[in-house]
């Protein structure tokens, strides 16, 4: 009966079918042990989904249904998993908000429910987060990643802005600065100091879990990027 819920949620993820997916959700919550193998398969779902529209395969309105599948399920199925684990450790904490002058939310709220799905904690600051407000919501969380997203040329400066003032402080090695949006590129990140780039949600998890597995601290990190 689980593979059968199992296929059916990943089928309302992969075709954005919230109300689907909601329905299957409370279905699997009256069996705790079919749970951390449904967060498996909706995990596996929507990177699926994201790796086909970094590929062109599909679009951004279907990306985002199937986002939305993820968080309805996901809102039914943590307070369960929670219950269960009791204070279980997340695998890391992120900060993620769109940077000043810059108002685009979808990219970075896809992000955002993906990597909740996959493990993280994650601290959704909205747009146009000034740099300062960024690096205090980082250190009031204890996150090891600032994720700064920027979708219009006009606002890219501002996520060097935010290495340049984790420098300025002396906290330049306390996190991992991940960056992404339309516009860059990864020589860009990698010219303003970023430790990574990812084009995509789906990137941006694997990223992070390459980040937070790696041994160095962000001084002595190589920088990533889904290209190499």
């Amino acid at each position: 009966m689980s593979q059968e819920l199992y296929e059916a949620l990943r089928e309302a993820i992969e075709e954005g079918d919230d109300v689907r997916a909601a329905e299957v959700a409370r279905e699997l919550v009256k069996d705790p042990a079919t749970l951390q193998g449904a967060v498996d398969t909706a995990i596996e779902s929507i990177r699926l989904v994201g790796d086909r529209f970094g590929e062109g395969e599909i679009f951004l309105p279907e990306m985002m249904l199937a986002a939305e599948a993820m968080q309805a399920f996901m809102k039914i199925v943590e307070p369960e998993l929670e219950k269960i684990a009791g204070q279980a450790k997340a695998f890391g904490t992120v900060v993620l908000g769109t940077v000043k002058g810059d108002i685009h939310t979808i990219g970075k709220d896809i992000t955002a429910t993906m990597l909740s799905a996959s493990g993280f904690e994650v601290r959704n600051m909205g747009v146009d987060v000034a740099p300062m407000d960024m690096i205090e919501a980082a250190e009031r969380d204890g996150a090891q990643i600032i994720g700064l997203s920027a979708l219009m040329t006009t606002s890219m400066p501002y996520q060097k802005e935010v290495i340049d003032l984790l420098k300025e402080l002396n906290a330049r090695d306390d996190y991992w600065v991940i960056v992404g949006g339309g516009p860059l590129t990864p020589e860009y990140a990698e010219g303003i100091g970023a430790d990574g780039w990812a084009r995509n949600a789906a990137g941006a998890v694997r990223l992070c879990e390459r980040l937070l597995s790696s041994k160095g601290r962000p001084s002595t990190s190589e920088f990533i990027s889904e290209e190499r």
